[in-house]
């Protein structure tokens, strides 16, 4: 048997953190048209990433980038 030092997605506190924060995100966008909006009309994970800080959600680019496409987000150009 091969240990591996990867943690399961499920038990990751990282993963989950990144879980709630889009949650959070998803939330705030189905309720808050203008928030939507400024969002859908983001260019980059950054960018979208200083909005959601601007508007009380830390969500980092790279949790953004993993999820393009679903949970209400923009498909932001690679």
């Amino acid at each position: 048997m091969i240990a591996t030092s990867q943690a399961h997605p499920a038990t990751d506190p990282a993963t989950h953190a990144g879980l709630e924060e889009l949650h959070a995100l998803q939330h705030l966008a189905e309720g808050d048209p203008a928030f939507a909006e400024a969002l859908r009309l983001t260019g980059s994970t950054q960018e979208a990433s200083r909005l959601a800080e601007h508007w009380g959600i830390r969500i980092s680019a790279e949790t953004l980038w993993r999820n393009r496409g679903r949970h209400s987000l923009p498909t932001w150009r690679g």
